[in-house]
């Protein structure tokens, strides 16, 4: 029994393989763009190439029986957790996915790590089965352990590398569309050694794999002050590791705590959906918190009426009127403006002009205190820039994974080279600033930082020197090579034999060279 609207039509399908057949028979660079959320430009075609949207694959189908979803390649996270709040059952079917405004395909095929890695794997150990137009083939065909297991395995994690990926197949799992309540919290830039102490003890705890808890050293330039902020964000299952006898750890309750009528262990707000929870996480590298959504630098809280510089606007506003003025006789124009939902909120951004950014990481094991304490110091030291240089935000996350997190993994399933017993995941960066003539200057400053926290990362023992790269936040100038470690070769020799011609080599992103020697 399948419910919810079926496969792709035909002709949608004809479409795509005529696109392909163009692209090959003119040699014109393409790009493929499921939700548009990576911030690299080599993801994008050059000038004279082509971007090919995948949004018209927007069907999902839930599959009772095989405990399937099959997904186009062109949703977001947010439509497959709108799909899935109509399955109220008692055992209602949840997905390994995203943040809700990042696409399903780019996500996946790069690995997809979430709050769901601990319990249930990467998003790439979560497919059953892919649909894919092959460079050359007549129709689009159907990948799976059963059929074609070869190229199955390299899909998972393989980018796009062997063809175009029109639909995925993801196992469900039951009662995951809800999760413990997301508690995110602000703490002072003196209360950062507090935190930090009780991160590493968290860390080296046997805690359950149901507990996700992150870390951002954060700061961001509001009208030319540099506020300096930390941002902790944890399931609330954490209150109970937080109930210890050491007076810095009542310290941190109290920040969890403070200003909530709920009380740790306490029934409120047991749970909340997966969309919700990834909403309270997405606000991470955001100057708000989801708790307050107080006005700070570019956000504002829309309720039945906002401020924006001193301009009070109704709701309704933001759908009729183009120009907004202000009691000071401002004008803002709405094209400036975008909304993002939290929770159940509703956030209006009035957007910083030409802005720029990156998203970056280094790939760790496990965290020590001082592999902490560089990330909080390597912020501090690209915060310093920002003034110069029109930087906007600066933060690194510390966010470790479960020690069981990869288990039911062995070494060759994926394209992405990750196994049981051996887990790791991103330290992630967040950079944003203003102005194309910034770019060159803070691509090398965050390249530099990157490998100060590399350097110290390897000698603290808390990541090797083959750990492959996260394709999702990687830098541009990450060689290929650098993501896929042991199995590019394989991945390699895989290319040439299901792209004789080389078509996806004209694809732009991190596509693996089949000319290579």
């Amino acid at each position: 029994m399948t419910e919810g609207p079926q496969s792709p039509p035909r002709e949608m399908k004809s479409v795509c393989m005529s696109e392909l057949e163009l692209l090959t028979w003119r040699k014109i660079p393409f790009g493929l763009k499921s939700g548009g959320h990576i911030s690299i430009p080599k993801i994008r075609p050059s000038n004279d190439g082509i971007l090919v949207a995948m949004r018209k694959f927007d069907h999902i189908a839930y599959n009772k029986e095989k405990k399937t979803l099959d997904v186009g390649a062109g949703v977001l996270w947010r439509d497959v957790y709108k799909y899935l709040e109509q399955f109220q059952a008692d055992r209602a079917p949840g997905v390994v996915g995203g943040d809700p405004l990042v696409g399903v395909s780019g996500w996946i095929l790069g690995g997809g790590y979430s709050l769901q890695t601990n319990r249930f794997g990467l998003g790439i150990d979560n497919i059953v089965g892919f649909r894919v137009l092959l460079p050359g083939a007549k129709s689009a065909c159907n990948v799976s352990q059963e059929e074609n297991p070869e190229l199955f395995k390299a899909l998972k994690g393989g980018g796009h590398n062997f063809g175009i990926i029109t639909q995925f197949t993801l196992r469900v799992h039951d009662h995951a569309p809800r999760t413990k309540p997301i508690v995110s919290f602000e703490f002072p830039e003196s209360a950062s050694s507090i935190v930090k102490n009780v991160l590493v003890d968290l860390i080296q705890a046997e805690t359950p794999p149901e507990l996700v808890f992150v870390v951002a050293f954060r700061h961001d330039l509001k009208n030319g002050e540099l506020k300096v902020k930390g941002s902790c964000y944890s399931k609330l299952f954490l209150a109970s590791y937080l109930f210890l006898d050491a007076p810095e750890t009542r310290d941190l309750v109290r920040f969890f705590f403070n200003g909530r009528n709920q009380s740790p262990g306490s029934d409120e707000d047991r749970s909340m959906s997966l969309a919700e929870a990834y909403e309270a996480f997405s606000l991470r590298h955001l100057p708000v918190s989801l708790e307050t959504l107080q006005t700070g630098s570019h956000f504002v809280h829309l309720d039945a009426s906002l401020e924006i510089g001193g301009i009070t606007l109704n709701s309704g506003d933001l759908i009729e009127r183009h120009l907004f003025t202000g009691r000071e006789g401002t004008e803002i124009d709405r094209s400036l403006l975008t909304t993002f939902t939290a929770g159940n909120k509703t956030v209006v951004m009035e957007k910083p002009p030409d802005a720029r950014g990156r998203m970056a990481c280094i790939m760790v094991s496990t965290y020590t205190r001082t592999l902490i304490d560089e990330a909080e110091k390597q912020a501090k030291n690209l915060a310093s820039l920002m003034k110069d240089h029109q930087g906007i935000r600066v933060s690194f996350e510390i966010w470790p994974f479960h020690k069981d997190a990869f288990n039911g993994i062995s070494r060759g399933d994926t394209a992405w080279p990750h196994e049981q017993g051996k887990v790791f995941g991103p330290l992630v960066g967040w950079f944003d600033w203003s102005g194309k003539d910034n770019d060159n200057f803070w691509l090398k400053e965050i390249t530099k930082a990157l490998k100060e926290l590399r350097k110290v990362a390897l000698k603290e023992k808390c990541t090797t020197e083959n750990m492959p790269m996260y394709l999702n936040i990687t830098l541009e100038d990450t060689p290929v090579k650098d993501i896929y470690r042991d199995h590019y070769e394989k991945l390699k020799s895989l290319r040439r034999k299901y792209d004789q011609n080389n078509v996806m080599g004209l694809a732009a992103g991190f596509v693996i060279d089949i000319n290579e020697a």
